[in-house]
C-alpha cells in the first residue's frame, strides 16, 4: 500500500494535523454521512466503512471521544461499541454471508493502529481463501464492489436502530 511520506525522512508517515476520526465524528447531516460512509451515529460512538477495507463491508466502530488508551474508555462507551459491533456482524451475515469475522482493535502505533491516538474497533467479514497474490506481491487489495455500493447495502441494516 502506498503512503504519503515526508521527503526528508521517507520512514516518517505524514499524517493530517487533525484527527480524521474526530472530524468524521463531528460531521453531521445525511449528505455528510453518505459522502463519508458513516452508517450510524449513536450516543457515544459512530459506525463507518473503512476507506481502505481488507474486505467488502469492513466497518469501524469509533468513539466520539479522542482517546488513545483503551483502558480510559468508560463502561457506557464500551457497551455501546460492543452492541454496535453485534449489529455490524448481524448485518454483514445477512448481506454477505461471510464464513467468519475479524473483530477487535489495533492499540497504539506499534500494535498496527493507523490512528494510534484514537481507539476504534474493526469488524471485518472473512471468507476461506479471501486473500490472494495481489495483496502479497503487489500490496494491492481487490474488493469486489465499490465502497459507495457497499455503503448503500449495509446502511439499511442500521436503519432500524
Amino acid at each position: 500500500m502506498n503512503f504519503l511520506q515526508n521527503s526528508e525522512n521517507p520512514d516518517h508517515l505524514r499524517l493530517p494535523s487533525s484527527c480524521v476520526l474526530c472530524d468524521l465524528g463531528k460531521g453531521s447531516g445525511e449528505e455528510f454521512d453518505t459522502e463519508n460512509y458513516v452508517l450510524f451515529r449513536g450516543k457515544s460512538c459512530y459506525v463507518v466503512l473503512n476507506a481502505f477495507p481488507y474486505a467488502a463491508g469492513h466497518m469501524m466502530i469509533v468513539p466520539y471521544v479522542h482517546e488513545g488508551d483503551f483502558v480510559n474508555l468508560d463502561d457506557g462507551l464500551l457497551l455501546e461499541s460492543i452492541d454496535l459491533s453485534r449489529v455490524a456482524v448481524n448485518t454483514l451475515k445477512e448481506i454477505y454471508n461471510p464464513e467468519g469475522f475479524n473483530f477487535g482493535a489495533n492499540l497504539g502505533r506499534a500494535g498496527g493502529a493507523a490512528f494510534g491516538d484514537h481507539v476504534h474497533f474493526h469488524v471485518v467479514p472473512r471468507w476461506l481463501g479471501d486473500t490472494n497474490f495481489m495483496t502479497t506481491l503487489a500490496h494491492t487489495r481487490v474488493i469486489p464492489e465499490a465502497l459507495s455500493q457497499t455503503y448503500m447495502r449495509i446502511r439499511e441494516g442500521f436503519k432500524s436502530l
